[in-house]
């Protein structure tokens, strides 16, 4: 069930998103091609009627870039609760399917869509910038990037796949976020969006003092770095030390989203379990 969930969620979504990565990508072709037209003519004339299109087309590009990430949140946002919460809640919750995976199918695609907004923007970013050699270039990048983890052993491996976790719980993390502030707002007769959004605010400010008192906590311990390098059997700041303490600190970065994820998950799930209360 979870599959025609999905299925039935990108179906609904894709309307949105596609159309935006096309247009993106087209204005990344055409904002390219004004400001080449720009620069040939500018070598002869410098000439107010040429040089706006492209100012206007880098204008409009950055818009572009921008409304992928707020149309991305606000997608999240209204699938979660109108689908869930709204008026179409009455339908969903009397499909056979549990809330786990009613929830499922929203995190799961809102991670798919997030991931793709990424890919369309480094998609229209080589549009505008790459030139004939930007395949070379790359190749050569990640063949120095995979020497270097070669040469860098077990430790940078560590680095890279801890990095790819902490990335990926950081998105579940934010999402649960959002979508544990909008059931706790739905709790509310009136202004349920509005209490949602001040939830949301309450909560974030709270990460953040808890994430700033621990790290004023650690600076305030003398030499910390060297006293954890000390705790691993280093005596001195090797690159393996250094190798170390990366993942130590992409380790705790990793436990903090998982831990807050999962109270987050918790709470949604119970919630829509135990105390829906539909619009």
């Amino acid at each position: 069930m979870l599959k025609k969930l999905l299925k039935y969620e990108f179906q609904a979504t894709a309307r949105y998103f596609l159309p935006l990565y096309l247009l993106i990508i087209v204005l990344a072709l055409l904002t390219r091609l004004t400001m080449s037209i720009t620069i040939e003519s500018n070598q002869l004339l410098k000439n107010l009627l040429v040089d706006l299109p492209s100012v206007l087309m880098a204008f409009a590009y950055g818009a572009g870039l921008l409304s992928i990430g707020l149309v991305t949140l606000l997608l999240v946002v209204q699938r979660f609760y109108s689908n869930l919460l709204g008026r179409e809640g009455y339908l969903m919750f009397t499909l056979p399917v549990t809330p786990v995976k009613l929830l499922w199918s929203k995190l799961l695609a809102a991670l798919v869509w997030g991931a793709a907004s990424a890919a369309a923007v480094i998609v229209s970013l080589i549009v505008l910038l790459a030139d004939q050699n930007i395949f070379w270039y790359m190749g050569d990048f990640f063949r120095e990037l995979f020497d270097l983890l070669s040469r860098g052993g077990t430790s940078l491996w560590m680095i890279l796949l801890l990095g790819v976790a902490v990335l990926l719980t950081s998105a579940l993390h934010s999402y649960l976020q959002i979508y544990a502030a909008i059931i706790l707002g739905c709790q509310a007769k009136k202004y349920r969006i509005l209490l949602g959004i001040v939830i949301y605010i309450g909560i974030s400010m709270a990460e953040q003092f808890l994430m700033g008192a621990g790290m004023t906590i650690l600076a305030l311990v003398p030499d910390f770095s060297m006293s954890l390098l000390y705790l691993f059997g280093y005596q001195q700041s090797t690159p393996e030390a250094v190798y170390s303490l990366f993942n130590l600190v992409l380790t705790g970065l990793l436990v903090f989203n998982v831990v807050l994820g999962t109270g987050y998950y918790v709470l949604t799930w119970q919630m829509m379990k135990k105390r829906l209360n539909l619009e």
